[in-house]
């Protein structure tokens, strides 16, 4: 018994020799994240301009992208950030490559001909991009301080020398755009402004003699929040994230006014306006485990709430309109300063392997009346992810590939056959003294 044993183990080492290894099978993610946020969009007839922008790529090649912006020329749809964007205030960063320090690059001043109406504090861009534990991250940022526009030279937002004919006109549709605005019927808001025409600031005479001095100050202000992209990761869940973070917009600046109706001071449109628009944060996002595949995706839009000016009261003093997303509002309607805004909305979209998140942009059609007005799209965001499961067949241990043989002269080396040979004959030997015996 103890020689078939050994015969065995001799067969069992001499198989291992001549089969190759045994194959294994492994598998993997393959991956894409994405993201972009944008601040604001703003159009005036055929000209405009994107302000704060932030892009984020990341995928398992190992590769990513970053894209950190303060100013580009309108993107629209599909615009290429990387030849639209000013040179001067954008940062992009890459794996491999430059992966950057995250650090701020900034400048003021907008392009022709948008700066003789636009007035552009600050923009700033920052991009950081590395590659920790396997996998490829990207955070970035635009932003923008703040934007002006000054009504064009000579533009009134109503007529000089008004007759008590369009005094009337005017208080009529006053009377029309604050009934619903501050929940009173029409004859209470009308009887009010009638009946405050003997003091000064007060009176719809002054009040349309301070906004007939408007050319002197700005008549739009925005101020803006940080957009930011970015894809990160913990353990095996890899996230991307971006948000607009808000804006403040006010609309016609309302001078303060002595007793007599001369102009105290400037009014800041942010703090003083007729209208004052604040915009929420918009985020979007959409994550990937990079075991299993499965991916998610999440979006909460920006909530508007607009302040209107009362206008009877002998203070300043606001009304509150909240905006519901997706819902439409059109304010001080029938007069040059005549904005709409459309609140924006969300939409996730979740198949197999595939998650998808959109917080659109808020838009508003402002001083419909001067020029055609302004268009603003406000704190958009977007997110995705893609990912699926390859497998893949390799061998356990590495196999060097056998040399090529050149044609032999001599004879083979029949090491090897020989060495099977004696095996098999020891073998029968064994077997067959076995039962001689």
């Amino acid at each position: 018994m103890r020689r078939i044993a050994a015969l065995g183990a001799l067969v069992a080492l001499v198989t291992a020799l001549a089969l190759p290894a045994g194959a294994a099978t492994t598998k993997s993610t393959d991956f894409v994240l994405s993201g972009e946020a944008r601040g604001l969009e703003v159009a005036i007839g055929d000209q405009g301009v994107t302000l704060g922008f932030a892009k984020s790529l990341v995928d398992s090649t190992p590769k990513a992208l970053g894209i950190g912006a303060g100013q580009c020329a309108l993107l629209g749809a599909d615009g290429d950030p990387s030849s639209l964007c000013a040179a001067e205030n954008t940062v992009t960063t890459a794996y491999p490559g430059n992966g950057g320090d995250g650090a701020e690059v900034c400048t003021a001043g907008m392009p022709a001909p948008l700066n003789d109406i636009l007035d552009l504090r600050v923009a700033c861009g920052a991009s950081k991009t590395v590659f920790r534990k396997g996998v490829a991250t990207t955070t970035n940022s635009g932003k923008v301080a703040s934007l002006s526009a000054k009504l064009p030279v000579g533009v009134k937002l109503v007529p000089v020398d008004l007759s008590t004919e369009q005094v009337q006109e005017v208080v009529n549709t006053l009377t029309d755009v604050l009934a619903p605005v501050l929940d009173q019927t029409p004859q209470v808001v009308q009887d009010t402004l009638q009946g405050a025409q003997d003091t000064a600031f007060e009176t719809v005479d002054g009040l349309l003699e301070v906004i007939q001095s408007l050319d002197a100050t700005d008549a739009l202000k925005v101020e803006l929040g940080t957009s930011t992209s970015k894809v990160a990761h913990s353990g095996d869940m890899l996230e991307s994230v971006s948000e607009a973070a808000g804006a403040k917009i006010g609309l016609i600046g309302v001078p303060t006014v002595k007793t007599d109706g001369s102009i105290l001071e400037p009014a800041d449109p942010l703090t003083n306006g007729l209208v004052i628009i604040e915009v929420g944060t918009a985020r979007a996002s959409a994550s990937v485990d990079r075991n299993t595949a499965k991916s998610g995706a999440a979006a909460s839009p920006a909530l508007v709430t607009v302040k209107v000016r009362d206008i009877t009261s002998p203070t300043p003093k606001y009304v509150e309109v909240s905006v519901a997303p997706g819902q439409t509002v059109t304010l001080l309607e029938g007069t040059p300063a005549e904005s709409t805004i459309v609140a924006a909305d969300s939409e996730t979209i979740q198949e197999a392997g595939k998650a998808s998140a959109v917080a659109k942009a808020v838009e508003l059609h402002l001083l419909k009346g001067v020029n055609g007005g302004v268009k603003l799209a406000l704190a958009g965001a977007s997110a995705a992810a893609d990912a699926k499961i390859t497998e893949e067949v390799s061998p356990a241990t590495p196999q060097k590939r056998a040399p090529k043989v050149l044609p032999l002269t001599g004879a083979r080396d029949m090491t090897l056959v020989a060495l099977v040979l004696m095996v098999a004959a020891a073998g029968a030997l064994a077997v067959r003294r076995r039962f001689n015996s």
